[in-house]
């Protein structure tokens, strides 16, 4: 049955034009041969394509809860009051997201934003309660600390060619390395003496773990068969 080249609408009389857009018809081979240019393009979305579309849907809800807690807490307090907390952390999540988004591969913006916009989000939620304090210590070194570890991470990560045990021992270590670095601040922020105890014990099981993901997989990445290492 001919087909309009330029709709794509079905038509009874080979000789009428197309009833919905005028245009003569065409056989369906000749069809396959013509693109349609009313036809959208039904292909799948590429990964940038997809990071895009959750960016623009994240940006849509970020700002939906944004009014509708402001216009809560104005109708209820007459003035912001509760909600200065969930703007600040709604208004920093979408930073987040942001930066996941476009930048989680080019480090040297990544890393500075997490960590600007890290602070600027503990600094605000200090000052909201009785001015700055816990955010000198421990706030900014274990935000700092934070970053840098995960740069640290993320740069093994993009560095190395195969990825496996490798990554998560690397993020075991960092795990082991953070926990002492947390009681350490959390001791000399409550002017304690500096007693390492369950970051130690959590760091050094830890350790062996993270080894043993280390020997699996340079060792596989050798070819070594592990039924035949075991024995099995």
């Amino acid at each position: 049955m001919p087909i309009c080249q330029h709709c794509g609408v079905e038509i009874t009389n080979k000789t009428a034009p197309c009833p919905l857009c005028q245009e003569s018809p065409v056989t369906d081979n000749k069809i396959r041969r013509n693109r349609n240019p009313y036809l959208k393009d039904d292909s799948p979305l590429t990964t940038k394509q997809k990071v895009r579309l959750f960016w623009e849907l994240s940006t849509i809800l970020h700002f939906s809860a944004l009014v509708v807690t402001i216009l809560i807490d104005l109708i209820t307090n007459k003035r912001p009051t509760w909600s200065l907390y969930a703007i600040t952390s709604i208004a920093a999540s979408f930073v987040y997201i942001t930066l996941l988004c476009f930048t989680v591969k080019r480090l040297w913006i990544f890393l500075p934003g997490l960590f600007i916009n890290s602070l600027g989000l503990l600094v605000m939620l200090d000052l909201y309660h009785n001015g700055v304090n816990w955010f000198v210590n421990p706030g900014l070194p274990l935000t700092g600390f934070f970053v840098l570890l995960l740069g640290l991470v993320l740069y093994f990560s993009y560095r190395t060619r195969e990825k496996g045990f490798n990554i998560i021992a690397a993020i075991s270590v960092a795990i082991g390395i953070y926990c002492l670095i947390i009681e350490t601040f959390v001791a000399l922020a409550l002017s304690e003496p500096v007693s390492l105890s369950w970051s130690a014990i959590v760091a050094s099981s830890i350790l062996p773990f993270s080894l043993l993901l280390f020997f699996f997989h340079y060792r596989l990445k050798r070819g070594t068969n592990l039924k035949k290492f075991f024995h099995l």
